[in-house]
């Protein structure tokens, strides 16, 4: 059975929309027999909140990286930034040939 993430929203918003009443009295065969209430999780469950843990923290994560930007922009506008030719040109070839480096 395969994960459609699509399908999220659809599926969170009939548990939105649905309405809880508790029971205070419950009388049943659970307790009347002395076992205790079980509850387990499908694999796809676990599946699905890795996925919303991880979709939550892409969300968190800036699109630009100021530490990173900061420095390069200062030397760009000082001139003093210098592109190293060589180096590129070899990591293209290098890729290009599937050769490492």
């Amino acid at each position: 059975m395969g994960f459609n993430i699509n399908k999220v929203g659809g599926v969170s918003g009939i548990y939105n929309n649905k309405k809880v009443e508790s029971k205070k009295d419950v009388q049943g065969p659970t307790r009347a027999n002395g076992k205790k209430d079980e509850v387990k999780i499908s694999k796809e469950a676990l599946d699905f909140q890795l996925v919303m843990k991880a979709a939550k923290a892409a969300r968190e994560i800036p699109d630009i990286r100021e530490e990173v930007i900061a420095p390069i922009k200062e030397r760009l506008d000082n001139g003093t930034y210098e592109v190293d030719c060589k180096g590129i040109a070899d990591k293209l070839l290098a890729r290009k040939f599937n050769i490492k480096i």
